[in-house]
């Protein structure tokens, strides 16, 4: 019972990893093709790492998933960020693990994998809009530059809970083989 208890353990500190790996590669990857697909929005991301965070929500802890979000931002922020990037991303990752994990708890029965990442979407572009107004000061420009950053979170949101349904689905497929 032992040696299987720590198989178990073994093996989802595996799957964590590899997605966590695969979260910085994402967050990477998302960095240059957001710059390329919509150069009219500077700061737009379309959020490609909030798939594996998403998929963490629904297949591990909360612990298990804060640890995947702390070392997806701290790692992603060491290839391309700065210390103020780092403050505002990693800020608006923790709210929006946060917001989701709370919408997938006490919404469970009626939220789905997209109204979960549209929450969590959200919940992301607010605290970044709060942090930025916080750390430069800005006001009212801020507002109207948020208004089309909460549309295209929204935009990109659905799309993430679509991918992530099909993750979910293949990762129980793995996990029931």
């Amino acid at each position: 019972m032992d040696n299987l208890r720590k198989y178990v353990n073994i093996k989802k500190v595996v799957l964590i990893s590899i997605l966590v790996s695969f979260s910085v590669i994402l967050s990477i990857f998302d960095r240059y093709i957001s710059q390329l697909a919509f150069p009219f929005i500077p700061t737009a991301k379309i959020g490609l790492a909030n798939i594996i965070i998403l998929v963490g929500v629904y297949n591990f802890n909360f612990k298990e998933t804060l640890v995947m979000v702390i070392l997806k931002s701290t790692l992603a922020n060491l290839f391309y960020g700065g210390p103020i990037s780092f403050i505002i991303g990693f800020t608006a990752s923790l709210m929006s693990l946060l917001g989701m994990y709370l919408a997938w708890k006490v919404l469970r029965r009626v939220a789905s994998s997209i109204s979960v990442s549209v929450i969590g979407g959200f919940v992301h572009i607010v605290t970044q809009l709060l942090v930025v107004q916080v750390v430069y000061r800005v006001g009212e420009p801020l507002i109207y530059y948020g208004a089309i950053l909460i549309f295209f979170s929204l935009v990109t949101s659905i799309i993430i809970g679509f991918i992530g349904i099909r993750i979910n689905i293949f990762i129980r497929q793995i996990e029931n083989s």
